[in-house]
C-alpha cells in the first residue's frame, strides 16, 4: 500500500526555449507516494522528461515549488545510463564515495545492491564492456545503493528485449517493495507500465490531462486522446438511444449499434470506447456478450505471446487480442467473416463535448 506523499509538486511551471520554438509544462498538483509506482504517461513531446528533471531539481521553474518530506535522496536514473571508468562494483560504489563508511558498510551496501538486480558475478567486469541490459541494471543498482526515499525513472525498458523487459521490471517491482521508494516512472511501454504503476498520469502538450489509480485510468479516460494513451484503441463515435429491452445503446448507423450501461440521457453524442481485451469473438459457446454483428478480419499479428486481430466493423478498425498459438489464433486469416461481441458493462462512454481535466 502506499504511504505519505514524499515529493509534492504545486502549481509547477516550468518554461522551455530551443531553436525548435517554445514547450511550457503546468503541472497544478502532483504527489509522489511512499511504496507507490507512478507511471507517466503520453505521447512524444507531451513533457513526461521535463516533469521527471524538475521533479528531480534538474529544471528551474518559472512558477510553483517542488516539496519535498524524503529522508533520504531523490535520484534520477537516466534513459541512457552511463558507466565511469572501472569495474562494475567501482561504479556503484562510487555512488557512495565521501559519505563517512567503513570499508566493510560499503562493500557490504554494494554487494547488496549488486545482488538486487541480479549482476553480483559481473562485480569484476569492467564496466564498459556491459551490454545493454546490464547497463540498466548497473543503473539501478547504483541508484539503490544510496536507499534513495524518490527513484525518477526515465524510460527504464528502453531497447531491451521482451525477456530483458520482463525480468527487468520483476526484479524492479521486488526491489520497489522491499525499500518502500516512491517511484515516478516515464515510459512509452504501456505494457510493463501496468506491471509496475499504482497510478497512471496521463501527459498531454505539457497538462496534467488524468491522474488516478491506474484502473480508473485504464477503464475511463477522460477523453479520446487519454483513452488512445493508455490503450483503448477502440473508439467509435456514436449517438446514445433507447434499445428495444428498455436499457441503452449506442448507435453507430442505421446497422451497428453497441449495448451500453449507461445514465446520459438519449441523444447525447458520445465516444464508445472498448479495450481489445474486452471485444470478443463470438464462437457460440456463451460469456462473450452481446452481439453487435459481423466483422472482416484485416490483419492477424502474432508476437508469440497474443495475437493481435484488426477487424472491419461499421466502416471502422477494431482490434482484439487472442492467446497466442491456440483456438482462434490458429485458425484466423484474412478476409474471415466473425461475430462480434462485447459486455455492455466494458463499454466506456466519453460524452464528444466533455472537455479534459484532471481527476485524482
Amino acid at each position: 500500500m502506499s504511504g505519505a506523499a514524499l515529493l509534492s509538486a504545486r502549481e509547477l511551471r516550468v518554461e522551455r526555449r530551443s531553436r525548435r520554438g517554445s514547450f511550457t509544462l503546468q503541472i497544478d498538483a502532483l504527489d509522489l507516494r511512499a511504496g507507490e509506482v507512478l507511471a507517466i504517461l503520453g505521447p512524444n513531446g507531451a513533457g513526461k522528461s521535463t516533469l521527471l528533471r524538475a521533479l528531480a531539481g534538474l529544471e528551474h521553474p518559472a512558477r510553483g515549488a517542488i516539496d519535498s518530506a524524503a529522508a533520504g535522496p531523490i535520484t534520477l536514473v537516466f534513459q541512457r545510463p552511463a558507466a565511469f571508468a572501472g569495474s562494475v562494483a567501482h561504479n556503484v560504489a562510487a555512488a557512495l564515495l565521501g559519505r563517512g563508511l567503513e570499508r566493510a558498510q560499503l562493500e557490504r551496501r554494494v554487494r547488496e545492491a549488486l545482488e538486487r538486480f541480479e549482476i553480483a558475478s559481473l562485480a569484476p567486469r569492467r564496466a564498459h564492456t556491459l551490454s545493454g541490459g546490464e547497463l540498466r541494471r548497473l543503473a539501478l543498482a547504483r541508484a539503490f545503493v544510496l536507499a534513495p526515499a524518490v527513484l525518477l525513472l526515465d524510460e527504464p525498458f528502453d531497447d531491451l528485449d521482451a525477456s530483458g523487459q520482463a525480468s527487468l521490471s520483476l526484479d524492479l517491482r521486488r526491489a520497489i517493495g522491499d525499500t518502500g521508494v516512491a517511484v515516478a516512472m516515464v515510459t512509452h511501454d504501456l505494457r510493463r507500465a501496468l506491471l509496475l504503476a499504482d497510478r497512471i498520469a496521463v501527459l498531454l502538450e505539457g497538462r496534467l490531462a488524468q491522474i488516478d489509480r491506474r484502473d480508473s485510468v485504464l477503464e475511463k479516460p477522460r477523453t479520446p486522446e487519454i483513452a488512445r494513451v493508455v490503450g483503448m484503441s477502440n473508439l467509435v463515435r456514436g449517438v446514445v438511444v433507447a434499445a428495444p429491452d428498455g436499457g441503452r445503446r449506442v448507435e453507430v448507423d442505421a446497422h451497428h449499434a453497441i449495448p451500453v450501461r449507461t445514465a446520459l440521457e438519449t441523444g447525447c453524442g458520445v465516444w464508445a470506447g472498448i479495450r481489445p481485451e474486452h471485444l470478443k469473438i463470438d464462437v457460440g459457446r456463451g460469456g462473450s456478450g452481446i452481439a453487435i454483428g459481423k466483422a472482416v478480419v484485416r490483419s492477424v499479428v502474432d508476437d508469440g505471446v497474443a495475437a493481435s486481430v484488426a477487424l472491419a466493423w461499421a466502416g471502422e478498425e477494431l482490434h482484439t487480442h487472442l492467446l497466442a498459438g491456440r483456438g482462434l489464433a490458429r485458425s484466423l486469416e484474412p478476409g474471415a467473416l466473425v461475430v462480434l461481441a462485447v459486455q455492455p458493462e466494458h463499454v466506456h462512454l466519453i460524452p464528444v463535448a466533455e472537455a479534459p481535466r484532471a481527476a485524482g
